[in-house]
Parts: C-alpha cells; sequence; structure tokens
C-alpha cells in the first residue's frame, strides 16, 4: 500500500510540473502596459485613452454594478451566466477574462463596449481586468503590478464615466496580486489608486477580486477605503467567495446610495458573482456647481 501511495504521489507531482511547464510556455508577459478596446479605429498600444461622450452610464439615476473574476473562462456554463449578468447590470467588472472567441462573440451579440488591461497574454490571448458597458468611458488607464515570485503580473483600470447628474464616476476595477509574504507589494499596488480617490470630487466605485485572504490584507483595505471616505456593499445573504475565513470580492462606493447587495451562486467560476444596486444622490445647486 505504502509503495502504491508513493507512486501516486510521485505521478501528481509530475503532472503539477507538467502543468506549470505548459502554463509557463504558453505566457507571454509584455513589457508595455497595453489597454485593449473593441471600438473601431482605436489604438490598441496605449496605456490610456480620453474619449467623447453625452451617454450617462446610469439609467434615470438608477446604477447597477457587478463585479466578477471569470476564471479565464475555465469552467463550464460561464457563457450563460456572463449573458445574465450583462442583461441586468450597467457596469460589469470583470477580473481574469480572457479575450479568446467566445468572448468576444458574447461582447458582439450584446453590443457592448470593453476596456480590458492586458496583464499577460496566454497562448496569444489578452488576460486581464476588463470592464463591460453600453457606453464609453470618458478616460481611461491601465497599470499592472507582478507577483513577486511568479512574475506574472495582475492588472488594474481606473476609469471615469460620466453620469445624468453631470457628475463623473471613478470606477477602479482591480485584481490584487496574491503571491506575497507581508504586503509591502500589496500595499504598493493600492498607492497607485490612493492619490486619485482622495482627490475626486464626485461618487467613486472600488471594486474587483482584491484577495483579502489575510487579515492585514483586509485591514489594508480597509484604511485605504476609510480614507477615501468610501463605504462597503455587504449582501445581506452573503455567499462570496471566501478564503481562511476571508471574502475575497468587494464592492465599496461613495456618494452613491445604496439600494442593495447581493453575491450570486454559480459554479461558472471558483468565484461568485457579487452585485450592488445604487441610485445617485439628489445633488443641490452649491454641489452641482463644485463638480463642473
Amino acid at each position: 500500500m505504502a509503495k502504491i501511495i508513493r507512486k501516486v504521489i510521485f505521478l501528481a507531482l509530475i503532472a503539477l510540473v507538467a502543468v506549470i511547464l505548459y502554463v509557463y510556455d504558453a505566457t507571454e508577459i509584455p513589457t508595455e502596459d497595453v489597454l485593449l478596446t473593441n471600438e473601431i479605429g482605436q489604438s490598441q498600444v496605449t496605456q490610456c485613452i480620453t474619449q467623447t461622450t453625452k451617454a450617462p452610464l446610469d439609467r434615470h439615476g438608477k446604477l447597477d454594478i457587478t463585479t466578477w473574476n471569470l476564471y479565464k473562462q475555465q469552467s463550464d456554463g460561464w457563457e450563460q451566466t456572463l449573458t445574465q449578468l450583462i442583461e441586468r447590470t450597467d457596469l460589469l467588472l470583470l477580473q481574469e477574462a480572457q479575450l479568446t472567441q467566445e468572448l468576444k462573440s458574447v461582447l458582439e451579440e450584446q453590443q457592448l463596449y470593453m476596456l480590458l488591461a492586458r496583464a499577460f497574454n496566454f497562448s496569444s490571448e489578452a488576460v486581464g481586468v476588463m470592464n463591460l458597458s453600453r457606453d464609453k468611458a470618458l478616460s481611461s488607464c491601465v497599470f499592472r503590478k507582478a507577483e513577486p515570485y511568479i512574475n506574472f503580473p495582475k492588472s488594474m483600470l481606473v476609469s471615469y464615466y460620466l453620469l445624468s447628474d453631470a457628475s463623473q464616476l471613478l470606477v477602479v476595477n482591480i485584481h490584487s496580486i496574491n503571491f506575497t509574504f507581508g504586503i509591502d507589494e500589496y500595499l504598493a499596488q493600492l498607492n497607485v489608486v490612493k492619490q486619485a480617490m482622495q482627490d475626486h470630487q464626485g461618487p467613486i466605485i472600488f471594486a474587483g477580486d482584491m484577495n483579502t485572504w489575510s487579515e492585514q490584507r483586509s485591514m489594508a483595505i480597509a484604511e485605504l477605503v476609510k480614507g477615501a471616505g468610501l463605504i462597503e456593499a455587504v449582501p445581506k445573504h452573503d455567499s462570496r467567495t471566501a478564503f481562511f475565513g476571508h471574502h475575497l470580492d468587494h464592492i465599496y462606493y461613495r456618494n452613491l446610495e445604496l439600494i442593495k447587495a447581493e453575491s450570486i451562486i454559480t459554479t461558472s467560476s471558483d468565484h461568485n458573482p457579487l452585485k450592488a444596486y445604487f441610485r445617485l444622490e439628489k445633488q443641490y445647486p452649491d454641489k452641482l456647481q463644485s463638480l463642473k
């Protein structure tokens, strides 16, 4: 029996090494931060874009936001789940989205505008965080942070969207780095958006897979959002994916009225989607003037 167990362990280790070698062989890490879009005529070799749009992101003051780690579309049923989320969401924030032909087909069918912060290429397809909406962002920039030990980058999108009250919504879609001892590298990634959130005068959404699997990481996020005046949208019945007893996915907000939040159980990823329903805050003349 002992010989059989040793043989099984040995074969499992060989299989694991083979998978790791395959992943590294199929992965290309670009030297530049690149923002990809599906808009015709838009240059795809750029870190930031600025656009003109007259269409607000919200629907007459209602704004539904969903964040979901798509797990590179490795699980069955992801297309159906994604389509359902798209139909009921004004802004969909994805992490680990791989720009496969199947995903492109969904975006084309749903007539969605895409922003993709490429972290790396896997099998010649871009992987990273992605914003999906019916209308363009006013501006957006991509930032990356490499995992300290495996060197695979995680990406982040910092975008601004027009709202129907003439204010601008700052949206940070983040996939936080994972494999670290201590939190210095983790904090370095967060510091990229710290000042932007503190300086912004309008509403904010800060969301994504933050890999808050430790108390230290959770406290780092808590300190960041406190400094920017953000509040967390927590589902009443919380089925968010957790690790070591800590939830990994979050939506934080400011200057918006939360109606409710919900986590959606699914088998089409290793993360459950998190959705928050908002209303725009009523703006008074003096406040509107300060936002212009």
